[in-house]
């Protein structure tokens, strides 16, 4: 449940930017698709700021006050996008002195940020990844707690839901003077914020607090995973630096992906309201079809993985394919319907089919004692591919000034009635926009990303480095993913 909001405010402004781009007058902020998908990639320069930092201190200190943190925080952040261009945000940064021009680009954003929308969703979406940084980490941390290796990403994949549909239910809301692509941020925002506090006193730090767990199946537990943070402690966290150059192309890979994933969600409702030409709330509706049929395909994907033990193909087939129907989608560009049912059933069931067989790859060659630290540096690397896809996208679906908003100003602007025309021309131009040169500028990444999962496939090591575990499957998954499974489930159990 909290990684779906934490999804939610990482990717809401995909559903909102088709409202934030309408005129001031009408509502909007006037942005263009390429201001909405630099801010959309802010998050992860942010994000990767406090993974290591947020993970040390789930150890440390506990995962109820590190979540608080996170959720309360990054809640608030959330919540301010939906004020940005009110004079809400201009009295909060009203109290930053003016800087002088001569600082060049530091002044110009510091001085934009009491005035500027397009400088305070720059800001806020950058903090809102700077303390949303290391929460899934921190999640992966907090499992390692409760659930034996073999069951973790069964749980992990419990939580991978995503929400497009809720937000566009949003848009056409008025509430208290507010457009609804605010309350989007709003609503959505304070949600992680009473979550946040619900912690404090429903999420326990380790099953030796846990109350409701009874004690022959809490020593249990609590034994076997004493056992392996022994195994973990004999080899070292670090032990993974000797294959750094496996790790390095599994981190490439990450990187690749995440360019093409984040490029798509971070304008799916876009894309798809440009394919179909249906409203902007239906439009957000229809898009989150893909993650439907995504989440069923990475059940099976993973289930399917899990039965033949086999990881690279499982990993690289739906990362190749995944081009393929992006590519299809781009060609298809302009017939009507058709490219929007090659989003949903082509790219939607290979968006996250991957993720069951590529994180355990790491333990193919680690081992499951020291894979948790590789898979932290892949993941906080890796997620940089969240801030070019974005903007890739974002760029290529903006084009430059129109000619015919141009010409209408220059030809209209001496009338009376020019005034009001304008508005009218942009408009017009403005739903033109296609995707088809964003889609072909991500496509290409996934087949790279393919094509070095089989590249590390077939020159890792001949054998991974013992972890003495208890089972086989033990030192085959850190987190895979499949059906959820029981934390508490001990052999012989029914489980």
């Amino acid at each position: 449940f909290l990684y779906i909001l934490a999804y939610l405010d990482r990717v809401n402004v995909s559903v909102a930017e088709l409202k934030m781009e309408n005129p001031i007058e009408q509502g909007g902020l006037g942005f263009t698709k390429e201001v909405v998908g630099f801010g959309f990639g802010l998050f992860f320069f942010g994000y990767w700021i406090l993974e290591i930092p947020s993970t040390v201190s789930v150890v440390r200190w506990g995962a109820r006050w590190v979540f608080v943190r996170i959720l309360v925080l990054w809640g608030i952040c959330a919540a301010l996008v939906g004020y940005i261009g009110t004079p809400v945000c201009d009295h909060l940064f009203g109290w930053i002195p003016h800087m002088p021009e001569q600082m060049g680009g530091a002044a110009t954003f510091l001085n934009g940020l009491r005035y500027d929308p397009k400088y305070q969703f720059y800001f806020l979406r950058f903090m809102l990844g700077f303390f949303e940084g290391g929460f899934f980490l921190s999640v992966i941390v907090y499992l390692a707690h409760w659930f034996r290796p073999e069951y973790r990403a069964k749980s992990i994949a419990a939580f991978m839901a995503l929400g497009l549909p809720l937000s566009g239910l949003l848009l056409d809301v008025h509430w208290f003077g507010l457009d609804g692509w605010r309350w989007i941020f709003i609503l959505e925002g304070i949600a992680p914020i009473v979550a946040g506090f619900l912690t404090l006193f429903f999420l326990p730090d380790r099953p030796d607090k846990a109350r409701w767990l009874p004690p022959e199946e809490r020593d249990w537990l609590m034994g076997e995973l004493d056992r392996e943070h022994r195994a973990k402690q004999a080899q070292g966290h670090w032990a993974w630096v000797h294959h750094l150059g496996m790790v390095l192309l599994l981190t490439i890979v990450y990187f690749c992906l995440n360019v093409t994933s984040y490029g798509l969600t971070s304008f799916m409702p876009a894309i798809v309201k440009s394919q179909s030409g249906l409203s902007d709330r239906w439009a957000s509706i229809l898009a989150g079809l893909p993650y439907v049929v995504a989440f069923v395909a990475m059940l099976v994907n993973g289930w399917h993985s899990d039965r033949t033990g086999e990881r690279y193909w499982h990993a690289a087939v739906p990362l190749a394919l995944l081009s393929c129907g992006i590519l299809l989608a781009a060609v298809l560009d302009g017939i009507r319907l058709v490219p929007v049912v090659v989003m949903i059933f082509c790219v939607g069931p290979f968006m996250y089919a991957h993720l069951p067989a590529f994180w355990p790859i790491p333990t193919k060659f680690l081992g499951a004692a020291v894979a948790a630290s590789a898979i932290g540096f892949i993941n906080m690397i890796g997620n940089l591919g969240g801030q070019v896809g974005p903007t890739l996208v974002g760029k290529a679906a903006t084009p430059p000034a129109p000619q015919v908003v141009v010409s209408t100003f220059i030809g209209l602007a001496a009338s009376p009635g020019g005034a009001a025309v304008l508005p009218a021309g942009l408009s017009t131009t403005r739903s033109e926009v296609r995707f088809a040169p964003a889609l072909l500028k991500i496509a290409p990444w996934t087949l790279v990303a393919a094509v070095i999962i089989l590249v590390a496939g077939y020159t890792r090591p001949k054998r991974p480095p013992i972890d003495k575990p208890a089972s086989a499957s033990d030192s085959e998954s850190l987190t895979t993913s499949a059906n959820p499974g029981s934390a508490v489930n001990r052999p012989g159990s029914g489980a």
